[in-house]
């Protein structure tokens, strides 16, 4: 048996409907949200994750010779303590340089080892001093007074006064500032290593005899700096052949160019047939082959045949460079 509705009865349930299933969707999303997003560990976990992988040995090696070597300075008197200022960044710098991650966590152990060890350090000193063994230390304990010798507690408060904001803080700041720098420098290396080589800034190129003087590392800045003036994108590059050849991937209107640079006497037609096979292992429509001497007459030849290959010899890039 059907049941007749209104129009309007008809209109409040499909409203209703579309309502819950609105509501529905936006339960969805808020799960698919919260599954979605990574869940942080907590603190804790966080900073005993850190001390795992902190390089204990070093770190307190490092902290016993930056403790010992600023109590000696910071001890010694108004001119050794200038010098004693640089010994917990310098610290931090051999520490940062030494290892690959959690520099921080390295940086703030290396400062508080730090401190401790030269407080025992301070201490055996004031021992020493009280039984007789060591002559008094004579140090200026307050601004307005004399001079005068200084006991245990004495050398305690100085130390303590004068090498917490010293030894905790800047370790840490030396050694991040190391360990970014360093990173820096091995991805760079790794990036040169992957390359092949790293590419080098040319002499000034006055002549068709300064361009043919170029080692490869340099006539390949020389090309790419040119080339960016003309509107091409640089990309990559890389040598290859056992750095006989140089590829500059670069790019133009949308499409990628890849120049191969050589700068060998006489330029053969196995460096055109090896640019030609990569273009068609890349799909790559155009190529380059350029050089700072000239080609043989093959490979002028094996150039001509090539619609999606264009060569360019020392003479008529020097040119090109003059315009």
């Amino acid at each position: 048996m059907s049941v007749d509705t209104t129009p309007t009865e008809q209109k409040e349930r499909n409203a209703e409907g579309t309502q819950h299933d609105e509501r529905w969707a936006e339960q969805d999303q808020e799960q698919t949200e919260q599954v979605a997003a990574p869940v942080k560990p907590p603190l804790g976990q966080r900073v005993q994750a850190s001390l795992r992988q902190v390089e204990w040995r070093m770190t307190l090696a490092i902290a016993a010779l930056m403790a010992v070597t600023w109590c000696m300075l910071f001890l010694g008197g108004p001119m050794l303590q200038i010098l004693a200022g640089i010994v917990p960044v310098v610290s931090g710098l051999m520490l940062g340089k030494r290892v690959k991650g959690e520099w921080l966590a390295h940086g703030l152990i290396l400062g508080f080892s730090g401190f401790l060890i030269g407080l025992v350090v301070v201490t055996i000193y004031g021992l020493l001093i009280t039984v007789g063994i060591l002559p008094p230390l004579i140090l200026q304990l307050a601004p307005d007074a004399e001079p005068s010798a200084a006991g245990l507690r004495d050398l305690l408060f100085y130390y303590g006064t004068f090498s917490l904001f010293a030894l905790i803080p800047f370790p840490a700041f030396g050694t991040v500032m190391a360990g970014r720098a360093e990173q820096r420098n091995r991805e760079l290396q790794r990036e040169i290593s992957e390359r092949g080589g790293k590419l080098e800034r040319p002499g000034v190129v006055r002549t068709l005899e300064d361009l043919q003087g170029l080692s490869l590392p340099q006539f390949g800045s020389f090309v790419l700096n040119l080339y960016r003036k003309k509107g091409f994108e640089f990309k990559d590059y890389h040598f290859i052949d056992k750095d006989k050849h140089l590829d500059l991937e670069m790019g133009y209107e949308g499409e990628t160019y890849i120049l191969r640079l050589s700068v060998a006497d006489k330029v053969r037609p196995g460096t055109i047939e090896s640019l030609v096979q990569e273009l068609r292992r890349r799909t790559l429509a155009k190529g380059v082959v350029l050089t700072s001497t000239e080609f043989t007459s093959d490979a002028a030849k094996a150039g001509k045949d090539r619609r999606n290959v264009v060569l360019i010899d020392g003479q008529t890039l020097f040119e090109i460079a003059e315009v």
